[in-house]
């Protein structure tokens, strides 16, 4: 789902999930992590969270981001506390 310029997951369980797309490369990192959350999207050429990321383990998701070669992955807690900004601030 877009959200302005960022693609992003929400969901009830876990996180706020956001991949900046002008900041991916499609390394796909993200995706060799947590298959569950994030998608490689050729035709776009870049990794986008799926739905599933909102509900998948906090620390899995943080480990993605501060993974992520250009930091292009946002994650926020369902409180709004900032867990990982990445270069998307």
């Amino acid at each position: 789902m877009a959200t302005g310029d960022q693609l992003t997951a929400v969901g009830p369980v876990g996180a706020m999930v956001s991949i900046d797309p002008e900041l991916c490369i499609g390394s796909g990192d993200c995706v060799r992590l947590v298959p569950t959350a994030f998608e490689l999207r050729e035709d776009l050429g870049v990794s986008v969270p799926r739905a599933a990321a909102a509900a998948t383990d906090v620390d899995l998701l943080v480990r993605a981001a501060i993974g992520c070669p250009t930091q292009a992955i946002r994650v926020l807690g369902l409180d709004g506390e900032l867990l990982h900004a990445g270069n998307t601030t």
